[in-house]
């Protein structure tokens, strides 16, 4: 069994959004690699931490009234009982997925703390622009542009805060400059949201 194909096809056939599916994994994962570059991290439990850490809100696996986070944790157990994993890199992994939204504290270990900064990051600036503009009438939260500013806005003032790792804090600030920037030419270009 391979892996990593298992994962891509996961991924491919879950109905996930574009801007949530095996791009925004893709780019958890090298950004959790490139915050802990002066750490010795399993590059297998990022990878497959990153790549899963989602499932449980995509269509194919998504279940009414239960936390993704939960779920994806649920979907990552029964995936890889089939792959023979060692007990304690499983127990990361899954530790990784159940702890990687900013309202949960971060897990104890290195790769959960880093897996989720990465996806908080990714939540913010250039990249966190275009996919909240993306989902607009594809997330029950984000049904127009002026819900999306909201969500962009709130998000700029609240995940910074929520980053673990002394570089992704760096990188939170830098990422929030970029948004913030893009909402006062907003601002300007459409008479304070008015034309929008």
């Amino acid at each position: 069994m391979d892996l990593a194909k298992d994962l891509y096809n996961i991924l491919n056939k879950s109905g996930a959004h574009p801007a949530l599916g095996w791009k925004h994994c893709q780019r958890v994962y090298h950004l959790a690699k490139e915050l802990s570059q002066s750490l010795t991290l399993d590059d297998e439990i990022l990878y497959v931490s990153a790549m899963l850490h989602d499932t449980g809100k995509y269509p194919m696996y998504a279940l009414s009234n239960v936390d993704h986070a939960l779920r994806s944790k649920g979907i990552a157990m029964n995936l890889l009982k089939n792959y023979r994993l060692e007990q304690n890199r499983l127990s990361k992994i899954l530790e990784a997925i159940e702890f990687h939204m900013y309202y949960s504290e971060p897990g104890n270990s290195d790769e959960a703390v880093y897996i989720r900064d990465s996806n908080i990051l990714d939540n913010l600036g250039n990249i966190g622009l275009m996919k909240l503009f993306s989902l607009v009438g594809h997330d029950e939260l984000i049904s127009n542009p002026e819900d999306a500013l909201l969500r962009i806005q709130t998000f700029a003032e609240a995940l910074p805060k929520k980053v673990y790792s002394k570089t992704g804090r760096r990188i939170a600030v830098k990422r929030r400059e970029e948004i913030m920037r893009f909402i006062s030419g907003i601002k300007r270009q459409t008479s304070e949201y008015a034309w929008i």
